[in-house]
């Protein structure tokens, strides 16, 4: 498998920035094999697909593309379009809590009551574990996106809240349980959650185009969505209006970002610059049966443990303003990112055709 791999791999550096350094070391006839790489993809193009395409390997990006309109009417879609990752932003939130482990400063063992006040009976048995695998019992949400609520206030609500299964008894997907976690986060670090997730991830990974409000937005192309829901034309205008009052969704989505920069999370997670590999191994790790058979769900990844593959660890993201995939293989430090505003075609489909054509199933 690894042989495979590594052979599509080099396919794909047909369109890499490095492609003129390494092409002396491709046989000729692998160039061939390009034309899997274009019929994969192709059919979701001619059915409107429209965002960004990236797949990237340990040392960056070795293939992208870019297709259809960003801003209708206005800009096209690019590697350096900004796009709402939505759950995707739950990778970064489990990240900020294993760092402060890594620190000493809290343990995933930890109960939740030990940072969050006034922890009713039903719940005094939750743990950091339990939040970060979703499940705490969780239900799904304590309030819509764009309705206003402050930390306070939403502590409040999730405390209040009824319990949709009982704590530890099963997988159910929370967005309470990540909201949570971001509390925990500032509360730890006394920092405000997007202050700490800059200092500690996305700057070191030199990701300045990632984040809620501290960006500098205006320097880039913001994807917005033809139809404005609630009259926001993009998550980053939710954003700016509900300022300090977005926790109904700070910590389990919300996020901006861009191809370019996902593409430099993966390379951070796979050189173990940032998060060490021993809590990689937690994060990657089958903790928690999800809904299918063969699916589980670790600290802010889903994990497909394959018999005849490596284990492919992933996430995707959907708001009114758009979806997104993240996918990696971390045995061969191999990711696909896959962002669209648009809902003619699944960017899970887009997704999911590279990821075969990897590995020569389609």
């Amino acid at each position: 498998m690894q042989t495979k791999i590594s052979y599509l791999i080099f396919v794909l550096l047909h369109f890499s920035l490095s492609y003129q350094a390494l092409a002396k070391s491709l046989p000729e006839n692998d160039f061939t094999q390009l034309a899997h790489i274009k019929t994969a993809i192709q059919p979701y193009v001619n059915d409107g697909f429209a965002g960004s395409i990236v797949v990237a390997n340990e040392f960056g990006t070795i293939f992208s593309q870019s297709y259809g309109q960003a801003v209708p009417g206005v800009a096209n879609f690019s590697t350096s379009t900004v796009v709402d990752i939505a759950s995707v932003s739950k990778q970064f939130t489990a990240a900020a809590i294993m760092r402060l482990v890594e620190d000493g400063l809290m343990d995933t063992s930890d109960l939740m009551s030990q940072y969050i006040e006034n922890v009713p009976e039903d719940k005094v048995d939750i743990t950091i574990h339990h939040l970060l695998t979703h499940s705490a019992g969780f239900k799904r949400d304590a309030g819509r996106d764009e309705e206003a609520a402050s930390r306070v206030s939403y502590e409040y609500k999730a405390m209040a809240s009824k319990l949709a299964f009982g704590v530890g008894e099963q997988y159910h997907y929370s967005n309470i349980g990540y909201n949570l976690l971001a509390i925990i986060v500032e509360k730890v670090s006394k920092m405000r959650f997007e202050d700490y997730l800059f200092v500690h991830l996305f700057k070191p990974a030199g990701m300045f185009s990632t984040g809620y409000l501290r960006p500098d937005w205006s320097q880039y192309s913001v994807a917005e969505i033809t139809e404005p829901y609630k009259g926001y034309k993009s998550q980053l205008e939710l954003n700016q209006d509900l300022e300090d009052e977005a926790w109904n969704f700070v910590g389990s989505g919300g996020i901006l970002s861009t191809a370019d920069d996902m593409v430099k999370w993966h390379v951070a997670l796979s050189t173990g610059k940032i998060i060490s590999y021993v809590s990689q191994e937690l994060m990657f790790s089958p903790h928690v049966k999800e809904y299918e058979e063969g699916y589980f769900y670790g600290y802010g990844w889903s994990i497909v443990p394959f018999k005849d593959r490596d284990t492919l660890v992933w996430h995707n993201g959907m708001s009114f303003f758009g979806k997104a995939e993240y996918w990696r293989i971390p045995e061969q430090k191999l990711m696909i990112f896959v962002a669209s505003n648009r809902g003619e075609v699944e960017p899970w489909s887009v997704a999911n055709a590279l990821y075969q054509t990897l590995y020569q199933q389609k």
